[in-house]
């Protein structure tokens, strides 16, 4: 098979199927086509995938983290307050592809740091992914304990927009470990690629019913296409055009079908 999509090919795709996938959830209750979030559904994995090799190549892992922190935040800000400001009622703003990518790659982290001391025999490294992992899991379930009483519950629906939790990021953890997957196995394709068609059929809640209507998830296995094609090279460079364009176009789009259509 000749490999001919770099990186810079993968993310026009993937940023070409976001946006019809956004057009679909904005203009939904006015019949927008359900093929449009189908394809839609090859999004995340594909990110995921690119996040992989983010993490890897890398020289800062650092700022790399802290610039999907901020997009996380951006995203958040976003999804609070635009309704807010522009009601509308038959759209539920809940995008921010960001927490999932930015879990995945602290999860990325968390392993390399354990597999590297595993392997050198370097008892900091290891501990400090364990810690990751730690403090990670608490973010995660923090939300969810302040939410169940009635004094914190306010303190608990804000600290998801502040802190990207595993219980409530975009695609669930199921994604996350889809990412982690990705970079466990980033030199053996095929195992990549296995990796996403059990997850996309996990997604189906092993449910096999309405697979082409409402239980749609699954799809996202069609994502193996573009990575057996990835040829492993980076192309052109593209590195903050994503962090801007995925929440403006989600606010075009809002605003379009708010006040325009």
């Amino acid at each position: 098979m000749t490999k001919r999509v770099d990186a810079f090919y993968l993310k026009i795709i993937g940023i070409v199927l976001m946006v019809l996938d956004h057009i679909h959830q904005m203009w939904a209750a006015d019949g927008a086509p359900m093929w449009l979030t189908m394809l839609g559904r090859v999004v995340a994995p594909i990110f995921l995938f690119l996040a992989a090799e983010g993490v890897h190549y890398t020289r800062n892992r650092l700022a790399y983290l802290r610039n999907l922190l901020a997009g996380f935040w951006l995203m958040s800000i976003i999804d609070l307050y635009l309704p807010k400001l522009v009601p509308n009622d038959s759209i539920v703003l809940m995008n921010n592809i960001f927490s999932t990518l930015f879990l995945s790659a602290v999860a990325m982290i968390a392993y390399d740091s354990i597999r590297n001391g595993i392997r050198n025999k370097e008892g900091k490294k290891i501990g400090l992914g364990i810690l990751i992992i730690i403090v990670m899991a608490v973010f995660s379930v923090a939300p969810l304990l302040l939410m169940s009483h009635e004094l914190t519950r306010q303190i608990g629906i804000y600290s998801i927009f502040i802190f990207p939790s595993l219980l409530f990021t975009e695609g669930g953890f199921l994604l996350v470990l889809l990412g982690l997957l990705f970079f466990i196995f980033r030199e053996k394709r095929l195992l990549q690629v296995v990796s996403l068609l059990i997850v996309a059929f996990i997604s189906t809640r092993f449910q096999f019913t309405d697979l082409f209507t409402t239980n749609i998830q699954w799809m996202m296995a069609f994502a193996a296409i573009p990575m057996l094609l990835y040829s492993g090279k980076e192309g052109k460079k593209m590195k903050w055009f994503f962090y801007f364009f995925y929440p403006a176009h989600i606010v075009v789009l809002y605003l379009l079908a708010t006040l325009v259509f």
